[in-house]
């Protein structure tokens, strides 16, 4: 399996995860702005790098900035940690510089941006990344605090976990932190490729593992649907595989990719667009068709929405994710909008708030 968009991405917290008030601090940058700067040139990068994460992560790039600002406001607001806003400026200055594939992953993560460091030891309650003396806090799902400890290695248990850390994905098949596959890596079962990467011939079902393999990064790409028997299309380069089922226009009306009039016989490869090959992937709104099988190939929702109804290639419905500060749900949703948090008091149930949102010291 290929780990998705919003997926691969969720562990991009870095720097912004710190300590130190509103007013200008030693290096000469108040909070609000380094806030501001920060949000401003990782949310640009990620736009620079996938549009189409963008959308499904945030809906927009104008939307990433403002939770990321907020975010990073209520994270520096926390006591007892070790970032400042001079660092949060530091790391804003190295987007640019940052690879996508690696940006995307969060891996190779530039000096400037790797966590800063607080002064609670592990076993001490933390809110925030920043707070511990390890730079990791380990949270479980729907809780606002956690504890400090070292940072997970390979293979380490995420069950309880909302991350990771920095470099590792959490399988949401046997629920391990993992690295992410490079080009002929084995995948599968508790193995997820990085970006621009399909996992071929993988089967769920008995086991088999696939291989990483490059995915179509261009429209009119050949692709495989199934990833059975060759690759897919990278969802981050916006595109996804076209399975050429959608039904045969009407002969004079529309065709059934929205088509002009004088559709002919031959369905979705006769009204222009190929079986089998990556096209424009499609990032619905609330209210609006998704699925495994819409028009012929996947559609997903926007700004961490729910896909309600769909099963097998009946589409469903786009259902928006909770607002901040309204009801959310683990389990049946709705989800929040990253960088937000359900959380409560531990359960599925809770609210969407930004973590440091709930002091917990």
């Amino acid at each position: 399996m290929r780990l998705g968009a919003g997926v691969a991405s969720l562990a991009l917290v870095v720097a912004c995860t710190g300590g130190g008030g509103n007013g200008p601090a030693s290096g000469g940058v108040s909070a609000a702005q380094a806030c501001a700067d920060n949000a401003h040139q990782r949310c640009t990068q990620l736009e620079s790098c996938s549009p189409t994460d963008t959308q499904l992560r945030y809906g927009s790039e104008s939307a990433c900035e403002t939770r990321e600002t907020n975010n990073c406001a209520t994270s520096l607001a926390e006591p007892f940690n070790g970032n400042t806003p001079a660092a949060v400026e530091a790391c804003a200055s190295a987007y640019a510089g940052w690879a996508c594939p690696d940006y995307i992953n969060n891996t190779n993560i530039p000096q400037a941006c790797k966590q800063q460091l607080g002064p609670i030891i592990n076993g001490g309650s933390c809110a925030i990344d920043g707070q511990c003396q390890s730079g990791f806090c380990g949270i479980a799902p729907g809780a606002g605090c956690g504890t400090c400890a070292p940072v997970p290695k390979v293979g380490a248990s995420c069950a309880l976990l909302t991350s990771c850390g920095p470099g590792l994905a959490c399988t949401t098949d046997t629920f391990k932190c993992v690295v992410f596959g490079v080009r002929g890596s084995p995948c599968g079962k508790g193995a997820v490729c990085g970006v621009e990467l399909s996992c071929v011939g993988a089967n769920v079902t008995t086991g088999v593992q696939g291989t990483c393999e490059q995915a179509g990064e261009q429209a009119g790409d050949a692709c495989d649907p199934t990833e059975r028997t060759g690759a897919g299309c990278d969802r981050n380069s916006g595109l996804a595989c076209n399975a050429g089922v959608a039904e045969e226009p009407a002969e004079g009306g529309p065709s059934a990719e929205g088509g002009v009039e004088g559709g002919v016989e031959g369905g979705v490869e006769e009204a222009g667009v190929p079986s089998n090959t990556c096209q424009a992937v499609v990032v619905a709104a609330a209210g609006q068709p998704c699925g495994n099988d819409v028009g012929g190939q996947p559609a997903y929702c926007q700004a961490e929405g729910t896909c309600t109804g769909a099963s097998g290639t009946t589409p469903g419905t786009c259902t928006a994710a909770a607002a901040d500060g309204a009801a959310c749900n683990l389990a049946g949703g709705p989800g929040c909008i990253v960088p937000a948090r359900c959380i409560g008091n531990g359960g599925t149930a809770g609210t969407c708030q930004y973590s440091g949102a709930q002091s917990c010291h």
